[in-house]
């Protein structure tokens, strides 16, 4: 039976889909938290100044994070992002993490606990009391009268900005600036706890000196601000009950991972098919990149298996059931890279209860070079595409009558005008086959883009050469001719080679077709020939160019196309 995804489901009935939503919740409110962090740290580093300065900093800070938009704000993050941190940890089909997988999970699901005692004595204690605190009271805490929360504390903030720097690498490496920025971000990621704790060390030098004075003590630190000792008591209270909650709850999701596993078990198990006869069975309903990972499978996932990438995607070759539709999240990521929903889905979020047959589509080796741009493409990859040939007339007589470096400097002027005439105008040059070249339009953009993009190539070429006629004038004494072949439709695009010998092309009917109406463009002496898809499909006005049925050589039907004389490469398309 063929893969089909047509049949409805219901949100209720799509684990998926929650999934994603809480991807989505889990990173908004690890940014919350994150500029939290980050605004605190800057704080604390102006205690190398004096504690003066960090105390009239800290005026600002609690201004937006102690009023009523920031405390919403704050205290759902605080709630919803480790109860998350919970729910991944049940979610998580299996163990096998990365080393920077398992370091953001184990800091975080330690955070709460580290932080419980912080939280406690200065936000619950201001929500409950009215205890302000500020600066002198928390380093005098922290410093002089108890030196091993001082400790936990710098614990904390290691942890927190650890655990936050990693989730922002995983979410920044996927953009193609990362490389370029990670220098700079590496720094800033260093800088700012080392100043905070230096800070803090600064400033608990300072308090220490301050306190010799009595005086400062009784004008500084009053029970007003430290607060009593059966207000004390009440907040340690409550800490200690919500590390008991905490540590039950973590216990209680343990438990619920073991109760899923026997349950899996009784429902049954499925196949899940690779390339090459290998083989995954694994319980109903898990989803396939966590197949490929419980069986050592290789699996491209640069994410991590979160959503936020697609190079975990395969392509399904049969399903013994329907498979359930791809939710809005995975639906947005296949409609970005121009995949068909029908066939190529995300193995993170394809969850199926019957046995299927998968191709993943990116290799994992060259997956993380693939998300930075530094691959070429996938292999075997269908899509829409705008293909142009452009080709130099008369070549073979230039390379009779010349000599071989003339020819080769001509012809070599001629490919670099017209690549960068097709690379302005958004193509990508994939092949030089001699004196012409074939350029893809719509790798990574609709088809109404790619279209345009290819329309507007064809007046740039043409403004390109005007300037390089001149050369070819002077120096072979030759008019320069080209031809120009455009048509749009779906073509397989990859690589294709063996070894080092790798060549990324394009393939297919479509392609067959652009080449041969540049041949059309040769017979007939024009500058281009262009079929009237690419016009229908750019939304285009194709009037100034004449409507022309023709029959292209190897090609049975006949087509519509649209001339283009020199000097009438005029329509507009942006």
């Amino acid at each position: 039976m063929a893969a089909d995804t047509s049949h409805g489901a219901t949100a209720a009935h799509q684990p998926w889909l929650l999934g994603s939503r809480l991807r989505q919740m889990r990173l908004a409110t690890g940014l919350v938290l994150f500029t939290y962090v980050f605004t605190h740290l800057l704080n604390h580093a102006l205690l190398n100044i004096s504690i003066g300065a960090a105390d009239r900093a800290l005026l600002a800070q609690k201004f937006v994070w102690q009023g009523v938009i920031g405390t919403a704000f704050l205290y759902s993050a605080l709630v919803i992002h480790p109860s998350l941190g919970l729910w991944a940890l049940y979610a998580r089909r299996q163990f096998r993490w990365t080393a920077a997988e398992a370091s953001q999970l184990l800091l975080g699901l330690s955070l709460p606990a580290m932080l419980a005692n912080h939280v406690a004595v200065t936000r619950v204690c201001y929500t409950l009391y009215s205890l302000n605190k500020g600066y002198i009271a928390e380093l005098n805490a922290l410093w002089v009268a108890t030196p091993a929360w001082g400790w936990l504390q710098i614990g904390v903030l290691v942890v927190a900005w650890t655990h936050a720097c990693i989730g922002l690498f995983f979410l920044l490496r996927l953009r193609r600036w990362w490389p370029a920025a990670q220098p700079l971000l590496a720094a800033v990621a260093l800088l700012v706890p080392a100043l905070a704790l230096l800070g803090f060390a600064a400033g608990g030098r300072e308090l220490a000196r301050a306190l010799a004075d009595p005086a400062y003590r009784v004008v500084n630190l009053p029970v007003g601000v430290t607060g009593s000792a059966a207000q004390k008591a009440s907040v340690a209270t409550l800490r200690n009950w919500f590390l008991v909650t905490y540590a039950a709850a973590i216990a209680g999701v343990l438990l619920a991972r073991l109760v899923r596993q026997v349950a899996s078990l009784r429902r049954g198990k499925m196949v899940v098919r690779y390339p090459e006869g290998v083989r995954a069975r694994v319980p109903r309903g898990v989803a396939v990149l966590d197949a490929s990972r419980m069986h050592e499978i290789p699996h491209a996932a640069v994410c991590g298996g979160r959503g936020r990438c697609s190079t975990c995607r395969v392509r399904v070759l049969w399903s013994a059931e329907p498979l359930p539709p791809p939710a809005l999240h995975e639906r947005q990521i296949l409609d970005r890279i121009g995949a068909d929903p029908e066939a190529v889905r995300l193995a993170c979020q394809l969850c199926p209860t019957a046995d299927l047959a998968v191709v993943p589509l990116i290799p994992p080796e060259i997956a993380g070079d693939f998300v930075l741009g530094r691959a070429p493409r996938i292999p075997g990859d269908e899509r829409f595409l705008a293909a142009m040939f452009i080709d130099l007339r008369g070549s073979a007589g230039l390379a009779a009558r010349h000599m071989p470096f003339d020819s080769v400097f001509l012809v070599g002027r001629f490919i670099t005008t017209i690549t960068r005439a097709v690379v302005r105008s958004g193509g990508r040059p994939v092949q030089f086959l001699g004196d012409g070249v074939l350029a893809l339009f719509g790798l990574e953009c609709s088809p109404e883009r790619a279209c345009r993009e290819a329309l507007a190539a064809v007046r740039a070429v043409e403004a390109e050469l005007a300037g390089l006629a001149p050369v070819f004038d002077q120096e072979a004494g030759l008019k320069l001719r080209y031809g120009i072949g455009l048509h749009c439709g779906r073509a397989i695009v990859g690589e294709i080679g063996f070894g080092q010998h790798v060549a990324f092309t394009a393939l297919g009917e479509t392609i067959n077709l652009a080449h041969r109406l540049q041949e059309l463009a040769r017979d007939l002496d024009l500058v281009a020939v262009i079929s009237e898809a690419v016009f229908t499909t750019a939304g285009a006005d194709p009037s100034p160019y004449a409507l022309l049925e023709a029959t292209p050589r190897g090609h049975g039907a006949t087509l519509l196309v649209r001339t283009v004389e020199l000097g009438r490469a005029e329509v507009e398309v942006s």
